[in-house]
């Protein structure tokens, strides 16, 4: 078991005595706090874990989460802090002009300011350029997508077509976010996911 920090965000701002009724969560009281904004901390044997038992016990107290906060979009300016390199060697990679090409597209192309994800990003800096770079936790982006996929996939008519996007990640990787729950949990984050195309982290 290992102690596992992260935050979620919840639909309506919450009583503060009702957030700290449900274990190991508690409001944001940073400097600046966003009032839907809970932080968790709790132990689990992964991380996928203390998600999900994080959203479903707010669930159980009648809060309802809608994002994992992932920290996975960026601009190229946030890419060139986190690695300690210019904006303008980041945004020559981003364009094929320095580098050895592939940079990871961005996340919203056409856009004056565009974001990118950190999780593709950091994956191309440690295998095209040698970066060493920490840990990342794919789990909150993926929990975050499944999450949203939940919440909107009532509003899809015809959700089989979507399925199969999930469906050969759900066949090859049995260790993942979906296959780590409860077996309760889990057919309902399946039927929930696989209405939606974009679980990923």
């Amino acid at each position: 078991m290992a102690q596992y920090e992260f935050s979620l965000v919840l639909a309506h701002p919450p009583e503060r005595r009702r957030v700290e009724k449900v274990w190991g969560v508690q409001p944001d009281l940073s400097d600046k706090p966003d009032k839907r904004k809970v932080i968790v901390r709790r132990e689990a044997s992964s991380l996928a874990e203390a998600v999900v038992g994080a959203i479903e016990d707010l669930e159980a107290a009648s809060l309802r989460p809608v994002r994992v906060c992932d920290g996975d979009w960026l601009t190229l300016a946030d890419v060139a802090a986190r690695i300690g390199r210019s904006r303008e060697i980041v945004r020559l990679w981003s364009i094929g002009r320095q580098g050895p090409g592939g940079f990871p597209p961005p996340l919203n192309p056409g856009c004056d300011t565009r974001f990118y994800s950190w999780a593709e990003v950091a994956h191309w800096l440690r295998r095209r350029m040698g970066y060493e770079l920490p840990a990342l936790n794919p789990e909150l982006v993926v929990a975050n997508l499944l999450l949203q996929a939940r919440r909107l996939a009532p509003q899809i008519r015809n959700r089989e077509p979507l399925s199969a996007l999930l469906a050969p990640y759900l066949a090859a990787r049995p260790a993942g976010v979906v296959q780590s729950l409860p077996a309760g949990r889990a057919e309902h984050a399946r039927s929930s996911a696989s209405a939606s195309a974009r679980p990923a982290a």
